[in-house]
């Protein structure tokens, strides 16, 4: 259970963001610097051939990483020009091994703090045109917007992304509290869940979804919140594709800021305030009391964001939100010889 983890609580500032406290090391697995990167990583994916590839939230650029932990730029999202215009979260790779990833761009009322701004001025700012959905070839490094706000869509701030089979791409809106549902070539793009369990809930911390992933049967979405107390929540998919009725899979967390699922069902988080890995249990517990494990705890854990796996080894981004620039480690972290259960 959480209260059984021993770490410590976090802290709040709406001028400083999340003060990202150290846990415990737990003998639960390993973890380890991989790699790391010129600026903060936040998203990770792997593509069909095992390549790693990594988002730097600041410097919007995504990295190639080798496994001997070496990393090759790839490309700059939207564009070079833009570096400083926005940030860029979430990504996954499609059926053709290429890159999807979501850019936010800034509003330019406040100088970029509509994070933490309950009235979101970036949401209503019509200079606000960037923000989206984009593709990356990586072999040539392509950039390819697929939908964004410049085409009408009132996207205001895409954080995560997943892929179903069709290609048809799974955006969460960490503000709108939704999640979009957009077709391959960004000729559809609808609102495919707005439920209230993906909503902010306090003022303190007005964010509400930030991650998903599908299972492996295309049956459910798992989405975890960024809400004071983190929920996974569960969103069947009905067969004409629409949303079904969203419920409770697990509560009682932290906030959260990355998940992934492996073939058992098994759905793994991160909570990043209490550089905390868990793995829950695919059934759910009775009022989202789910059996959950401790899969790793402080050590290298700085701010842990997205979660990929790959050959047994679960890699995380430590985003490290809210502690000073030179004090980061700026690293993907690998959590080797860990339990699930």
């Amino acid at each position: 259970m959480k209260h059984a983890l021993g770490v410590v609580a976090i802290g709040l500032s709406l001028t400083t963001g999340l003060v990202v406290c150290s846990g415990r090391v737990s003998a639960e697995g390993d973890n380890a610097i991989f790699a790391q990167l010129p600026d903060a990583p936040e998203g990770i994916a792997v593509d069909s051939n095992g390549t790693m590839y990594v988002t730097t939230i600041n410097g919007q650029q995504i990295f190639q990483v080798n496994d001997d932990g070496s990393s090759i730029l790839i490309a700059t999202v939207p564009s070079a020009e833009e570096v400083g215009q926005g940030l860029l979260i979430g990504m996954e790779t499609d059926a053709d091994d290429n890159i999807i990833v979501a850019y936010t761009q800034h509003s330019a009322i406040n100088g970029g703090d509509d994070l933490f701004n309950p009235r979101h001025p970036a949401c209503h700012d019509v200079r606000v045109t960037r923000t989206g959905v984009y593709k990356v070839e990586p072999t040539t490094g392509a950039v390819t917007a697929i939908a964004t706000r410049g085409d009408g869509h009132p996207f205001c701030f895409p954080d995560d992304v997943d892929i179903d089979k069709s290609g048809n791409i799974y955006l969460t809106d960490l503000t709108y509290a939704g999640i979009w549902k957009i077709s391959a070539d960004g000729s559809s793009v609808t609102m495919w869940s707005d439920h209230a369990l993906l909503n902010w809930t306090d003022d303190a911390l007005p964010l509400g979804v930030n991650v998903l992933v599908l299972d492996k049967a295309e049956e459910n979405i798992f989405a975890a919140t960024t809400t004071l107390e983190g929920l996974i929540v569960r969103i069947p998919i009905n067969e004409d594709g629409s949303a079904g009725e969203a419920v409770i899979h697990s509560r009682g967390h932290t906030f959260f800021d990355g998940i992934e699922i492996d073939d058992d069902g098994y759905i793994y988080v991160s909570e990043p305030g209490i550089n905390t890995i868990l793995a829950v249990s695919p059934e759910a517990g009775w009022l989202g009391m789910t059996a959950r494990k401790t899969l790793s705890s402080g050590g290298d854990l700085q701010g842990p964001t997205s979660l990929v796996l790959r050959d047994g080894v679960l890699y995380t981004t430590n985003l490290a939100f809210g502690v000073p620039p030179e004090n980061q480690n700026k690293a993907v972290v690998a959590i080797r010889n860990f339990v699930r259960d």
